[in-house]
């Protein structure tokens, strides 16, 4: 597995490039191609367990192109350029099931239980119909509020209402960028992760740590009976 030490030299990769964009642009490219080979690792590796959520990868959705351009014309605010990349690159990611909530069920079976309630599975929307429908009334909303605050795009339902508990707002992103930064999130484990960075946390950064040191459950870290199952996920996952 990547050691805490690499994982940390990686983020710190990043934040030193943070004025060369078009250095920005291959780190990420490169990173994104690296997070699909993990993520397939960890889709068998689940699978072995009996884990119900059997694709990780979330296709691009056709279309999705025209939403961009529809969805920031509305709102005359660039999607930040590392989502967009994602969405181009792998289409979603997902450990969770935001329908059945199978993985909940799951993870009580073995007795595991998050520290806040929810085990926090990492889940980026694909750029779907459903998130431009969600994007454009949040948007709307925002505006009628005549909000002080600054509207930001959301990717993931927050760790609560990933588990279908009630919760507060979606994680988001603020800025354009390469390194836009994480808003309306914390590490909810019953320990924070080594390899975190210091906040603001950006986007990839979040992805870094949550995949390849939580196994993509930050939520369960920590749990005594988690960190054997923890070990075996992220054994040799390429570092991104």
């Amino acid at each position: 597995m990547a050691s805490i030490t690499e994982i940390r030299l990686c983020h710190q990769k990043y934040a030193a490039a943070r004025e060369d964009a078009a250095l920005l642009s291959e780190l990420v490219n490169q990173s994104l191609n690296e997070c699909r080979r993990a993520l397939e690792m960890l889709e068998v590796r689940l699978a072995e367990l009996g884990y119900p959520v059997p694709l990780l990868i979330l296709k691009p959705e056709a279309d999705q192109e025209s939403r961009i351009s529809q969805v920031e014309g509305v709102t005359q605010r660039t999607i930040p350029i590392v989502l967009k990349q994602l969405w181009r690159t792998l289409g979603g990611i997902s450990f969770v099931d935001l329908v059945n909530y199978s993985h909940s069920e799951f993870w009580d079976r073995l007795g595991i239980e998050g520290a806040q309630g929810f085990c926090d599975g990492v889940h980026v929307d694909a750029c779907s119909p459903e998130w431009l429908e969600y994007t454009l009334g949040d948007f709307e909303a925002h505006q009628m509020d005549n909000a002080v605050s600054e509207f930001v795009y959301s990717f993931s339902p927050d760790g609560y209402h990933k588990d279908d508990i009630s919760g507060g707002p979606p994680y988001g992103l603020r800025g354009e960028g390469w390194l836009a930064d994480m808003v309306d999130f914390r590490w909810a484990g019953y320990q924070d992760p080594d390899s975190a960075p210091a906040f603001p946390l950006d986007f990839l950064g979040y992805l870094r740590t949550s995949i390849l040191e939580c196994g993509g459950f930050p939520g369960l870290l920590g749990h005594p009976k988690f960190e054997s199952i923890r070990e075996k996920l992220v054994a040799g996952l390429p570092l991104f």
